[in-house]
């Protein structure tokens, strides 16, 4: 898999780029029903305003994220284009200059969306160009500490072709990964070869789902 599937030390920090803007802590999980939690990063500076695609967190247990991607999923364009202009449009109303990120609750059925949080992360001298994808789909995996290992928490960054290519490529990280607690593989497994995940259900959405046993590889 060489540079499409890469660690990065949570304590370490890594570039805005490898890790989803609205990180994953700070908010508590979506609820029920068919709310979907997304995250724009906007950089602004005196002659531009621009946004990047949207980030999902589209996993939670116990209301952490364990997995981000970008762009969502599913996610029409009209929709997307609503959202990334709405987040323009705080970070000119803000006088945001460098990077910031804005995060969206969406209600998928309707179409609405709130704004839940809008910050102002740091500036940068890489311009709009901070915002291009690192990859045509983006996955962002929290892999949890393991103490015999000596490894802090850390993200699982995975990059692919494709949603699929994405998804295959985290399943075998994930399951040659040495150290993982069985209980976390076994669960992070279990998602993303489902044909729920797979088809492009996130967030609260999954929660339609009762039998997580059809264990299948993700295509």
């Amino acid at each position: 898999m060489g540079a499409n599937v890469s660690l990065v030390d949570i304590a370490h920090g890594a570039s805005r780029r490898r890790r989803p803007p609205g990180g994953s802590n700070g908010q508590s999980a979506p609820a029920p029903g068919l709310e979907r939690r997304l995250d724009i990063q906007v950089y602004s500076d005196a002659r531009v305003t621009q946004a990047g695609r949207p980030w999902e967190r589209s996993v939670w247990r116990e209301a952490r994220v364990l997995i981000a991607e970008c762009p969502a999923p599913r996610l029409a364009y009209g929709i997307e284009q609503a959202l990334r202009a709405a987040a323009c449009g705080i970070a000119r109303d803000r006088g945001w200059r460098g990077l910031g990120t804005v995060a969206f609750s969406l209600d998928d059925a309707t179409g609405m969306f709130r704004v839940l949080e809008a910050a102002l992360q740091h500036d940068t001298d890489e311009g709009a160009g901070v915002l291009e994808p690192i990859s045509a789909h983006t996955l962002d995996v929290r892999i949890g500490a393991c103490v015999a290992s000596g490894r802090p928490d850390a993200h699982l960054v995975v990059c692919g072709t494709t949603r699929g290519d994405a998804l295959r490529r985290a399943y075998q990280a994930i399951g040659d990964m040495p150290g993982l607690a069985v209980p976390e593989r076994a669960f992070l497994l279990n998602r993303i070869a489902s044909p729920a995940f797979c088809s492009g259900l996130t967030g609260s959405r999954l929660d339609r789902i009762t039998d997580w046993s059809d264990h299948r590889a993700a295509s």
